[in-house]
């Protein structure tokens, strides 16, 4: 890495959870709120982020995100969030809202009519992520978007080490990412505030 001053901070955070996490509903672009205990982790995590100079928050538009950045913004007097429409969930076309057996049942062959092809999503994802990037440059940044999103995220800048296929992102976990201006680092990954406090 760099010069240290010119090293922009990306906290990626998977919204809180909700009812259709819980239940194990697949969660695409609907838009689904929070439930208690989604309420309760967004709370922990703005606890994490008070022990560090945060200075940005940017989330999807999709209520879950929205939300944990609303309780996360509150919690840090920061006055702005930035919504962002390309921070939103993958699209699981006919497979949204369907559990783990009904897509089986229905999608034996894992071909999913409307769903967003991956390399899609990642390079959407990506692109998103260096948009922000470029905008707040040198700067500490929560960005709160979905579980889809931040993982292709993760399984680009590991070169497929980690992230999609390969990890499952807890509700409301941290996802440090670092830009020198040349690459991306992942400091640490799918850590809940509690791990990390």
């Amino acid at each position: 890495m760099g010069d240290p001053s010119n090293i922009t901070r990306i906290c990626l955070i998977r919204h809180g959870e909700t009812d259709w996490n819980a239940a194990g509903r697949l969660q695409g672009r609907e838009d689904v709120e929070l439930n208690d205990l989604g309420r309760e982790q967004a709370l922990e995590v703005a606890d994490y982020f008070k022990t560090g100079n945060w200075n940005e928050i940017v989330s999807s538009p999709l209520k879950r995100a929205f939300e944990t950045a609303e309780i996360i913004a509150t919690q840090l007097d920061l006055p702005h969030i930035m919504v962002r429409e390309n921070l939103v969930e993958r699209d699981y076309g006919q497979a949204s809202g369907l559990l783990p057996e009904e897509r089986k049942s229905r999608f034996p062959d894992g071909m999913i009519p409307e769903q967003e092809e991956f390399e899609h999503l990642r390079k959407r994802a990506f692109e998103a992520l260096n948009e922000i990037a470029a905008e707040l440059k040198g700067r500490n940044i929560i960005v709160v978007t979905h579980g889809a999103f931040a993982n292709s995220i993760l399984y680009t800048i590991s070169g497929g080490e980690f992230g999609s296929f390969k990890t499952r992102l807890k509700n409301a976990c941290l996802n440090l990412i670092e830009f020198d201006g040349a690459e991306w680092e992942v400091v640490f990954y799918n850590k809940t505030a509690e791990e990390l406090i």
